[in-house]
């Protein structure tokens, strides 16, 4: 099955302004994430859960633990027992560490985004290209500098950029994928046919009902 994911950031120190706004509307999935190196940025993820919660509802979220390759270095900074606490807590999706630097777990990551996005299936304008062809809105969001956009950048173009800039405000990129049919249930994949059945029935009714006022007397 394929999904084109359309990748978004909202950089960290913009947050507050953009939480106010309907910029989380058609969201399918979150990666919340948090710099391994950076406790503070661990601490606040109730606050950015509390508003996604208020702005997108019981959206699938993913816990990310980025820059996995300064473990090694620095040493773990952050239990994984507070780590397994959040997740329960706030009844996550799962938790995954990944660095942007080496490209560790990033295609999983953002496979995993894609597919939660299916699992928790809802159709909406502009999702159902066709009963095989899905397109996403994916958001990462987090505090400034935990490499939200290097994970974008490093899925979609493959590499790591040193100098890749600081998110001012918004940035997104766009990426197809496949999703194994052995990955999706299949009481999954009968609800996302009869899904798109019922929306492609709506919209035709909507488009009837466009072309009567279109029409002139």
């Amino acid at each position: 099955m394929k999904v084109t994911l359309s990748c978004w950031d909202i950089a960290g120190q913009e947050r507050f302004e953009f939480f106010e706004t309907d910029f989380f509307q058609g969201v399918a999935a979150v990666g919340l994430v948090f710099d391994l190196s950076r406790p503070d940025t661990f601490d606040n993820i109730d606050d950015y859960f509390d508003d996604i919660r208020e702005q997108s509802g019981n959206i699938p979220i993913i816990l990310v633990g980025n820059k996995d390759d300064l473990k090694e270095d620095i040493g773990v900074t952050i239990s994984r027992e507070r780590i397994n606490k959040m997740v329960n807590n706030h009844n996550l999706f799962e938790y995954i560490e990944t660095s942007a630097l080496n490209r560790k777990n990033v295609d999983d990551l953002f496979y995993r985004l894609a597919l939660t996005s299916l699992l928790d299936f809802h159709p909406r304008l502009g999702e159902v290209i066709s009963f095989t062809h899905f397109r996403f809105k994916i958001l990462l969001v987090g505090a400034a500098a935990v490499g939200k956009s290097s994970l974008i950048n490093s899925f979609v173009r493959k590499k790591f950029e040193e100098n890749y800039k600081l998110t001012v405000g918004l940035d997104f990129m766009i990426q197809n994928l496949e999703i194994e049919d052995q990955d999706i249930p299949a009481e999954t994949h009968e609800h996302i046919n009869n899904s798109v059945k019922s929306f492609k029935k709506i919209l035709k009714k909507i488009r009837k009902k466009e072309e009567v006022i279109t029409d002139p007397p």
